[in-house]
């Protein structure tokens, strides 16, 4: 069975993405899920009583129709917290918007399932210029760490970057794809300037992880498996998304960020 990761990010020169191989993924678990499954998994207990309370306020919450600002504080903290009991988060992303969650098997796979992606699928990793060598195996690197990161420097300083990387060897498996034998991951890091990057940090510092899970919402066909056109405004996302399970929250762009930033060349990602 071929593995796919998350190819819809835009490459960037800093490494040549290698080919793909053939190989078996681990199976996910395939049974539903609800909210309180997922945060336990997450974090390896049962909830208490005020944890589920405060999960339930993004269950019981109509996301189809209600939406958070990615430009208020409040609701970035909001979102972050939603994270880190395994909800997903759509938040605004450069010119669109990615859909970012916990990195927990059991939350990537349930993801997975509500977005209609085949079972090979593997999201991309999100995380920050500081901890981006966290995720990659420095030896495997062409050209040198010291190399890359000065060229990532100068590519953040314009806008994002996402890159295929060979995976450090702490990556867990359903996150990495093998390609000629090696484990590889997609990794994105935001552009320096991006208002997502302030809800990334806090999500990351939330989570308590080095790293998240994410994807460019775009609809699967159940029929042919064939992938859609990825959705880059809150009101799609909704339409398509608002009720899917688990639940996501809806962190929106601010209307004149997406505005100027649409106008930048080569803004069509983050």
């Amino acid at each position: 069975m071929p593995v796919s990761t998350d190819p819809i990010y835009s490459a960037t020169g800093l490494m040549t993405t290698p080919r793909r191989t053939r190989t078996v993924p681990r199976a996910p678990q395939e049974q539903p899920m609800d909210a309180h499954a997922l945060a336990e998994a997450v974090f390896g207990r049962r909830l208490a009583a005020d944890e589920r309370a405060e999960l339930d306020r993004f269950w019981r919450t109509d996301w189809s129709t209600h939406r958070l600002s990615l430009g208020d504080a409040g609701d970035r903290s909001v979102a972050a917290t939603a994270v880190a009991f395994g909800t997903p988060v759509f938040h605004g992303s450069g010119a669109g918007y990615a859909l970012t969650f916990h990195p927990d098997a059991e939350v990537v796979a349930a993801v997975r399932r509500g977005l209609g992606r085949p079972a090979s699928w593997r999201p991309a990793l999100l995380t920050t210029r500081a901890r981006v060598m966290d995720l990659v195996d420095a030896e495997a690197l062409h050209p040198s760490p010291e190399e890359f990161l000065a060229a990532l420097d100068e590519r953040l300083a314009r806008g994002p970057v996402a890159l295929t990387v060979p995976a450090a060897a702490d990556v867990p498996a359903h996150l990495t794809a093998r390609c000629d034998g090696v484990a590889t991951v997609e990794v994105v890091v935001p552009g320096t300037s991006c208002p997502s990057t302030a809800f990334v940090e806090a999500a990351l510092a939330r989570t308590g992880v080095g790293h998240l899970a994410t994807t460019r919402p775009y609809v699967t066909s159940t029929v042919t498996g064939a992938r859609g056109p990825v959705l880059d405004r809150i009101a799609a996302i909704q339409r398509e998304f608002g009720r899917m399970r688990p639940g996501a929250v809806m962190l929106a762009h601010r209307s004149w960020w997406r505005s100027l930033v649409s106008t930048f060349p080569g803004s069509s990602t983050d």
